[in-house]
């Protein structure tokens, strides 16, 4: 079971208790059905249902328009609360690439290859991407450890 060290963040603007953030980030890869890979930063979060990211790394994968899908793959957005659409997700078949090493971010290195949908999202959010439920936590089971500062992942199915 692959142990990754939680990413500090710190925000001396926030209230004291909350100045330090241990983040689950992961280096990860969005593939097309090509080889052309695109490379991310993502949060895990337990919270989210689904895998989104920022639209700016469709064009990295060559999808000319992240918004060209059918209305079965648009996906309005809400936050806590079930508050009104505050974004848009357009959803496409991709692949998420999980590295074995996290400082060696190449194909030949993948631990996971994960068939999913990935949302793009209309508006910009707090991290590249966050990585949800659908396609990537109902792969693993996933362990925190913050007090000793890491977070585990282990397959489900292989």
């Amino acid at each position: 079971m692959p142990g990754f060290p939680y990413t500090k963040i710190v925000n001396s603007f926030a209230p004291e208790f909350h100045r330090i953030k241990n983040a689950p980030l992961l280096k990860i890869g969005l593939l097309t059905g090509s080889t052309l890979m695109a490379k991310s930063l993502a949060y895990i979060d337990t919270g989210a249902q689904f895998c989104l990211f920022d639209n700016s790394y469709a064009a990295q994968l060559g999808i000319k328009d992240y918004k060209d899908v059918g209305p079965e793959n648009i996906l309005p957005l809400s936050g806590i609360g079930g508050m009104a659409p505050q974004n848009t997700a357009y959803f496409h078949d991709l692949k998420l690439v999980i590295f074995n090493d996290q400082t060696h971010l190449k194909l030949s290195n993948a631990w996971k290859i994960i068939d999913t949908k990935i949302g793009f999202i209309e508006k910009p959010i707090s991290f590249a991407g966050i990585l949800g439920v659908y396609g990537f936590l109902d792969h693993f089971s996933f362990k925190f450890n913050i007090p000793d500062g890491y977070f585990e992942l282990e397959p489900i199915f292989d």
